[in-house]
């Protein structure tokens, strides 16, 4: 499993929306990690898909449709399709309210399958890490500036 997280002072509903607002990610997320989210129903939006809807990925360059497990204030959730039956993953969003006021904001992901061991932190898992870390601090920049410009 590769778990992330971070602190971000902004509340967890403007966060959430930051995350699920795809189209502005060009404005504030340099690490190029997300690609591309977007409903497979392009009459849908990304904060109004249920469970069991699927979701059009790019990833890292990793193409691929997944569906929609959880689709709530505390957790956006997908799981991705197995890759030639060895490995899927379960990646994750949650927003925590934290004691400061702020947003305990996670990312993870948990992988199934034959070889999904090899996904850990210290192994092939590392540079996705690094990856989430990165992402982490984009998306916890740009919802720290909407919370000063708006004040």
């Amino acid at each position: 499993m590769i778990e992330t997280e971070i602190e971000i002072a902004a509340p967890p509903s403007l966060v959430r929306g930051l995350l699920l607002d795809f189209e502005k990610y060009p404005n504030w997320q340099t690490s190029g990690l997300v690609r591309l989210l977007e409903p497979e129903d392009s009459s849908r939006t990304l904060d109004t898909l249920q469970p069991g809807d699927k979701i059009k990925c790019d990833i890292d360059g990793m193409k691929f449709t997944a569906e929609i497990k959880e689709n709530s204030d505390p957790l956006f959730q997908w799981q991705g399709p197995p890759v030639m039956g060895l490995i899927s993953g379960l990646h994750s969003f949650s927003f925590e309210a934290s004691e400061s006021g702020g947003t305990l904001f996670k990312q993870s992901e948990l992988f199934s399958g034959p070889i999904s061991f090899l996904m850990g932190p210290s192994l092939l898992g590392r540079k996705m890490l690094g990856q989430y870390r990165k992402f982490n601090e984009e998306l916890k920049i740009h919802a720290e500036r909407e919370v000063a410009s708006s004040s």
